[in-house]
């Protein structure tokens, strides 16, 4: 075999096992035999392509989850040269969750974090089409704290989908700060998107409501039009909000 023809057959095969790993048809078997002839290949082409399996959703829930945590074994064993790998697969495919967890066990909690930013800054409010990822984002993001995230996750309270607005209202709530008095954290954030009077959804000013109401946050600096339109459920008393009587508790 000249030594082309030998890389184009490499390459051939490098791109069989890609494909049976993201194959739902193929047998567990093979899937498990390609995972590992990716990994012991070892190359930047062939460990990458291992993270195709994250993209595949297997109905069976056990053995999904068992090849992905062997897929994430494998990757580990390989340490530090697969964080930039984990990092480009998470930028390119909206099932980043499983990348970011290798770079966290990889190179800290401090590294995912930005990985998570980074990712969420390349994503933008006017995109009405490809909102999960933007959502799925706020959400890992609302498991973490660091101030960065308050301005990061505020830029998405005027999305269009009303789940991406609920789940950056998650993150800045899981933020420190914003106690009464305090120019900066979530408070004055939260308290801005109570009172945006384009803001149509009873279960998000329900949230906002919810979370002023757990700590007791102050809106005595509110815009004047709150007044008029606290969010059903609640009251204003000694400018704070508190549960009307009788009200049920929203739940996201």
């Amino acid at each position: 075999m000249a030594f082309f023809d030998f890389l184009l057959f490499g390459n051939r095969q490098l791109q069989s096992h890609q494909k049976r790993v993201s194959d739902r048809n193929a047998s567990a078997e093979d899937r498990d035999a390609s995972l590992r002839w990716l990994a012991q290949k070892g190359t930047d082409e062939s460990l990458y392509a291992l993270f195709s399996r994250f993209e595949l959703q297997l109905e069976h829930t056990l053995k999904d989850r068992g090849e992905k945590e062997l897929t994430a074994d494998l990757l580990l064993e390989k340490g530090a040269v697969v964080v930039p790998l984990a990092s480009r697969f998470a930028a390119a495919s909206p099932q980043f969750q499983h990348a970011v967890r290798i770079v966290e066990s990889l190179a800290g909690a401090s590294a995912a974090t930005d990985l998570l930013l980074e990712l969420l800054q390349k994503e933008t409010v006017e995109n009405e089409f490809k909102t999960e990822k933007k959502r799925n984002l706020l959400i890992a993001l609302a498991e973490r704290k660091d101030p960065r995230i308050l301005a990061a996750a505020a830029r998405f309270l005027p999305d269009h989908d009303e789940g991406v607005r609920a789940s950056a209202i998650e993150a800045l709530a899981a933020q420190d700060g914003g106690e009464e008095g305090a120019e900066d954290g979530a408070r004055p954030l939260l308290l801005a998107a109570l009172c945006n009077q384009r803001e149509e959804s009873t279960r998000i000013r329900g949230r906002i409501a919810d979370v002023f109401s757990k700590r007791a946050w102050s809106i005595a600096d509110a815009d004047p039009w709150l007044a008029m339109h606290i969010p059903d459920g609640y009251r204003a008393e000694n400018g704070r909000l508190q549960p009307a009587p009788g009200r049920v508790r929203l739940s996201m």
